[in-house]
C-alpha cells in the first residue's frame, strides 16, 4: 500500500510541475498580441551598422589593367 501512495504522488508531483512549467513558458516566452516576434528575436544581436561603415564603399581604382588598357575601345581582335 505504501508503494502505491509514493508512486501516486509522484505522479501528481510532475502533472503539478508540467502544467505550472506550461503555465511559465505560456506567459513569459512566448509572444503576446501586442509584442513583435522580431523584437524577442534580435535580443542580444548587435545593431545592424549600415552601409555607412562599408570600408570599400568609395575603394580606388588599383587595378592596372582598367586604366591602361590599350585595347578597350577595339571592337575586333587586332592579332586576327
Amino acid at each position: 500500500m505504501k508503494k502505491r501512495t509514493i508512486i501516486i504522488v509522484i505522479i501528481i508531483l510532475i502533472i503539478v510541475v508540467v502544467v505550472i512549467g506550461y503555465l511559465f513558458l505560456n506567459s513569459k516566452i512566448l509572444p503576446g498580441p501586442s509584442e513583435d516576434i522580431s523584437q524577442i528575436i534580435n535580443q542580444g544581436v548587435l545593431p545592424s551598422l549600415g552601409e555607412s561603415t562599408n570600408p570599400m564603399k568609395n575603394k580606388p581604382d588599383v587595378n592596372p589593367i582598367d586604366a591602361s588598357n590599350p585595347f578597350r575601345s577595339i571592337k575586333t581582335n587586332p592579332f586576327q
